[in-house]
């Protein structure tokens, strides 16, 4: 784990990269999460080599890019998450049990989401980031292992191209249309990708995320190649379209995409951002509502298969980062009271207790027995 030591910061005054370098000279294992503008993208760490990658934006999630690269069947997909949420084994480790991947190909998509992550992050100017101090359990499903020094030659080689880049296209979301005149675009001598598809998915109102998740998540190359038929005049960005945001109604659209997924953790912390940014509107609450009642049940099915008895095991930090619920729980466990009496007679809704021992588990404040 981190060894007890937690850094958080605003990326303004501790880039990115020198972040990731702090973490590798140090050998240190646990996720760091970076949040910029709503976009949040984790990396998790192992001895100093990123071993996953995570983000709330949908088309970076795997199963969307195993979709749309034609790797796995949608149908498949869902039983494969189906099972995942069922028996709690990862989703990699499905993929592969069932025979709908090789390891290889699984591997190489996974790295390249950890490339394409680095390199976006280094390019942040504004936003904070969280090394978390938190063990990490042992691995069952599949990881790559990517030593930071080698991510970050990549994308300090990328970064100033990708800047380029994002100020043409303006952003992840943006879409395109085709001007009467262009012709398709020729094949690039050394480009693993198919230019032709790209400009026909652009065409077709793909936006630049999606195209990218179509080739396997190569967010950087596809970007290029797109910037590249937009200086050709093949393809013109669609200015006409408002900018996209993660506006509240987006989150809750993202947030019930992953419910759909089976993850449940991921939607509620969506939701929950979405409810705290419009808590006036209705399908924002219906959202927070239905993702809510879903993730305790989850939670409720394991915490509450058995008769346990919390203790505490740690004292809370500033780190922690507890909310007042979860405070107020914390400082009831006396290692006496079962968890169900605990969570019946606390001053909040019985599913905020629920959730509030949960992330109180998590962080390794208690051990639930």
């Amino acid at each position: 784990m981190l060894k007890g030591m937690s850094v958080r910061g605003a990326l303004s005054t501790m880039p990115a990269e020198d972040v990731l370098v702090w973490v590798a000279r140090r050998k240190l294992s646990g996720p760091i999460t970076f949040d910029r503008r709503g976009l949040v993208r984790s990396v998790v760490i192992e001895d100093g080599q990123i071993v996953w990658t995570s983000s709330n934006r949908r088309d970076d999630q795997l199963g969307v890019i195993l979709v749309r690269s034609g790797l796995v069947a949608e149908r498949a997909l869902a039983d494969a998450l189906e099972t995942r949420a069922e028996t709690g084994v990862p989703l990699g480790k499905v993929l592969l049990m069932s025979g709908l991947i090789t390891e290889i190909d699984l591997v190489d998509i996974l790295a390249t989401k950890i490339r394409e992550a680095v390199t976006d992050i280094i390019t942040w100017t504004d936003g904070t980031f969280d090394v978390i101090p938190k063990a990490q359990p042992p691995a069952t499903g599949v990881v790559a292992h990517l030593a930071i020094e080698v991510c970050l030659t990549v994308a300090r080689r990328r970064a100033a191209r990708m800047t380029e880049i994002m100020d043409v296209l303006g952003g992840d979301d943006s879409t395109f249309y085709v001007p009467p005149s262009a012709t398709p675009p020729q094949g690039e001598d050394g480009s693993v990708l198919d230019h032709k598809q790209i400009w026909a998915l652009a065409g077709d109102r793909h936006s630049a995320a999606e195209i990218a998740a179509a080739f396997a998540g190569e967010r950087y190359a596809t970007f290029d190649a797109l910037v590249k038929m937009v200086k050709a005049e093949r393809l013109t960005v669609d200015r006409r379209q408002r900018e996209r945001t993660n506006s509240a109604v987006e989150l809750a659209a993202g947030a019930r995409g992953r419910l759909r997924q089976g993850d449940r953790a991921g939607a509620l912390a969506m939701a929950t951002q979405a409810l705290h940014q419009d808590p006036s509107d209705a399908e924002v609450r219906k959202t927070f509502a239905q993702i809510e009642r879903a993730r305790v049940a989850e939670v409720a099915r394991q915490m509450l298969a058995r008769h346990r008895v919390p203790r505490r095991i740690l004292e809370a930090s500033p780190e922690h980062a507890l909310s007042n619920a979860e405070i107020e729980l914390m400082g009831r466990v006396d290692g006496r009271w079962d968890l169900l009496s605990l969570i019946r007679s606390a001053s909040v809704r019985e599913s905020e207790a629920i959730l509030a021992f949960a992330r109180l588990a998590e962080v390794g404040v208690v051990d639930l027995g």
